[in-house]
């Protein structure tokens, strides 16, 4: 064998040392190279994954709540509706939230539900309002009836309730007084729509931010109505705008008189709902005030309380805001829920509450002005109150036939009326009346520039069998002030059969200046425009919305918060465009249905 062949390599030899270290170096600068990038998308596909479970859990929340219905009452049977799960009463959470800790979101423990008003909210949560929030773990919570859920093994949820307004955009809403839905009689939501905050998190503290989602809800009945009756009226309503040192800094002040909603329903159970007030006025800084009210939802078959029917006034302000004499009602009114036939109030025993003028002062039963610190245009000639009531007209009395007259005297305004079903169908009437409301007073107040009186509105629905009734009436009388003296306009007296529209302020002369000075726009209601009448079916329904409807001009200029007038870059008074009048008098409406 040669040498040479002795020195070839063979295919059993390895790598040398230096092979292999450098090999396992080039390997570690490799590693650490994408290590970051390999953990990055782990930590990614985590997060995302988290994110995606956390989104179904979310969306299966909100189906779950949305599957409940709106509002059972306790008595009604084992129903179990939104509000038992996710709004159950006024108790305060036993523990607060943690929120955060440093970066990371720190789930809340089962002991934070519970009744929020007050800051004692995390990030994802409702920023102003109250709410009831619900924390759901995996084990439960049975303190408060959350049963537990396998499926949430990992995750926390967190939904917040809060009641909202009717508003545009809607706004929280207080729940009632001693509010709990296991009570019959303190169960009623505090509106007809809630606002739900849907958050999930990991069960563990984490830099991932929670899913938040959020929905609104509003009242639906869950089974067809039955049998249905309702009344609705509201003699008169006012409001304006406060001084205010900016246009989006004025506080709406509004007054109501002669209130009342009744609805007796059967639905999945027997059910009456009263509300009544004399009168009734707030303002957006939270103040309000009233005379003889009242509101229940029955069963059970219990008189409703009333508050007291004194007079009063808004706030500090007096009649210079809004203040009112002392309230007044027909007999104590009983719901009747028994039988499966609900209904309060008859064409023999009718309901009304009303307004009246106090025995002592000035002999105003209800006066509204703009503030205090209001600056009136100087050309307008205005002065507090802007609205008063002082004539005596009529006294109770609904006729059988929903008829109401101005006979009488003692009260200023009033609404009533009756919701009963019958074993053949349903009935309703509404009422509303008022005495001369006068708009406007010029100087002194002797001379308003429109007086208005509504001597009576009513509204009557009727199903007796086959038999249908749908039926609107009212009697309207309109003056104003000429300068000299007072004459009609038009013909001085509006009804529910006429169609004739108020003629252009424009037109009409106080004294030689246009009354569109200061009346924006007026309207009375028509057959042909602001009266709805239906009957077809089993079904009947009359809403007037308003009998007459007044909006003012601009009634002052902007003031600073000193009390001085603002002035354009001329020097000019600044005039304030939200401060005008409206006033609506005569809302009256009633259905009746029976689908049995």
């Amino acid at each position: 064998m040669s040498p040479s062949a002795d020195r070839r390599p063979t295919t059993d030899e390895g790598f040398s040392l230096v092979e292999v270290v450098v090999a396992l170096g080039i390997v570690m600068t490799l590693m650490v190279a994408i290590l970051p990038q390999l953990i990055s998308g782990i930590r990614a596909n985590d997060v995302a994954r988290v994110g995606s479970q956390g989104r179904a859990l979310a969306a299966s929340e909100l189906e779950r709540l949305r599957n409940l219905p709106f509002q059972v009452q306790p008595n009604a049977g084992q129903y179990v509706d939104l509000f038992d799960r996710y709004f159950q009463d006024l108790t305060a959470p036993a523990q607060a939230p943690a929120c955060r800790d440093g970066e990371r979101w720190v789930p809340p423990p089962v002991e934070s539900t519970g009744y929020v008003s007050g800051s004692a909210r995390c990030g994802y949560e409702p920023a102003s309002g109250p709410f009831y929030r619900v924390v759901r773990r995996v084990g439960g919570y049975a303190a408060k009836g959350i049963a537990p859920d396998p499926d949430l093994a990992g995750f926390v949820v967190v939904v917040d309730t809060q009641f909202l307004d009717a508003a545009t955009p809607p706004q929280p809403k207080s729940p009632v007084t001693a509010y709990d839905t296991k009570t019959v009689g303190k169960d009623q939501p505090a509106s007809g729509q809630v606002g739900l905050t849907v958050t999930v998190m990991a069960d563990r503290p984490s830099t991932s931010r929670p899913v938040t989602t959020y929905t609104q809800v509003s009242r639906s009945y869950q089974t067809t109505t039955r049998v249905r009756a309702t009344s609705d009226s509201v003699a008169m309503e006012a409001s304006t705008m406060l001084p205010g040192p900016s246009d989006t800094e004025g506080n709406a002040v509004a007054v109501s008189s002669g209130l009342v909603h009744l609805d007796a329903s059967l639905v999945a159970g027997s059910r009456v709902e009263v509300s009544a007030a004399g009168v009734t006025s707030s303002a957006a800084t939270g103040e309000n005030g009233g005379a003889t009210r009242t509101a229940l939802t029955a069963p059970p078959d219990t008189a409703p309380t009333w508050s007291s029917n004194a007079g009063g006034q808004l706030t500090a302000a007096g009649c210079d805001l809004v203040c009112w004499g002392g309230g007044d009602r027909t007999a104590t009114w009983t719901p009747t829920t028994t039988g499966g036939l609900p209904g309060i109030g008859s064409p023999t025993t009718p309901l009304e509450v009303a307004l009246k003028t106090p025995s002592t002062g000035e002999g105003y039963a209800l006066r509204m002005g703009a503030g205090s610190g209001a600056l009136f245009r100087t050309s307008l000639g205005l002065s507090n109150p802007l609205l008063r009531l002082r004539s005596a007209d009529f006294s109770f009395g609904i006729g059988s036939g929903c008829t109401v007259t101005d006979s009488g005297n003692g009260l200023r305004i009033a609404g009533g009326g009756w919701a009963r079903t019958t074993a053949t169908g349903a009935r309703a009437c509404s009422t509303a009346r008022t005495a001369e409301i006068a708009v406007l007073p010029r100087g002194t107040g002797d001379n308003p520039l429109v007086k208005v009186k509504l001597a009576g509105a009513a509204a009557r629905c009727e199903v007796d069998g086959t038999a249908l009734t749908a039926t609107a009436a009212f009697d309207l009388r309109l003056q104003y002030w000429n300068g000299s003296g007072y004459s009609p306009v038009g013909a001085g007296t509006f009804t529910a059969s006429g169609d004739t529209a108020l003629p252009d302020p424009s037109t009409l002369s106080v004294g030689g200046t246009p009354l569109s000075t200061w009346i924006e726009s007026w309207s009375v209601a028509r057959v042909s425009s602001g009266i709805t009448k239906v009957a077809a079916g089993r079904t009947t329904r009359v809403s007037v919305p308003a009998v007459f409807n007044l909006v003012t001009v601009p009634l002052r200029h902007r003031v600073a918060s000193d009390g001085t007038p603002v002035l354009d870059g001329s020097g000019n008074r600044v005039v304030d465009p939200l401060s005008t009048l409206s006033l609506t008098v005569g809302s009256v409406g009633c259905t009746a249905e029976d689908r049995r």
